[in-house]
């Protein structure tokens, strides 16, 4: 059976968004991104639309950039099936098509540091978005629904094996990507 490498990166940047996450929880990583092509990217997840702007948030394509450089990161890759990679590949396509349709879930994130389950339609927050897509595409078993776990308990999934750690420009220049 042919096996495919998926990574999984979670971030901790320097917005206040970020910033309140972290004050808030004390969790070391406060974002969280899938990527299916290599750790350069892209990654995907929910986030800010707009560089400088906290909203419009939604689903976004993320690039792995120098200008991102000193942002704490811990990277993971995981073996997948060649039939759970085309699962995965496929359920980003069909959304990243219709991104427009999708929301940051300001509330499920706001539900979740409460340990509250909130599920809308087309509303996620990024490791709701990450574990879902993991679980649904056959990827994981999650130990809680995706809309209670937070970046930081992804670390923890089974199967997931840490690649780097460090600062976000050190993926480009270690010859990790």
């Amino acid at each position: 059976m042919t096996e495919r490498t998926i990574h999984i990166l979670l971030t901790r940047s320097g917005t206040w968004f970020s910033r309140l996450i972290h004050f808030a929880t004390r969790d070391s990583y406060t974002h969280a991104s899938i990527g299916l092509d290599g750790p350069s990217g892209p990654f995907y997840s929910f986030a800010r639309k707009y560089r400088y702007l906290a909203l419009p948030a939604g689903l976004v394509e993320e690039q792995v950039t120098v200008h991102r450089w000193a942002i704490p990161c811990c990277l993971y890759e995981l073996n997948v099936s060649e039939e759970t990679y085309l699962r995965l590949r496929q359920q980003l396509r069909s959304m990243y098509a219709q991104r427009e349709e999708y929301h940051y879930s300001v509330l499920g994130a706001f539900a979740c540091y409460f340990n509250l389950s909130l599920q809308r339609r087309h509303h996620f927050f990024c490791s709701q978005f990450v574990a879902g897509l993991l679980e649904e595409c056959g990827a994981v078993e999650l130990p809680k629904p995706p809309t209670l776990l937070r970046p930081a308990d992804l670390c923890q999934l089974k199967n997931l094996r840490p690649v780097h750690q460090g600062e976000l420009g050190d993926i480009l220049f270690q010859g990790i990507a």
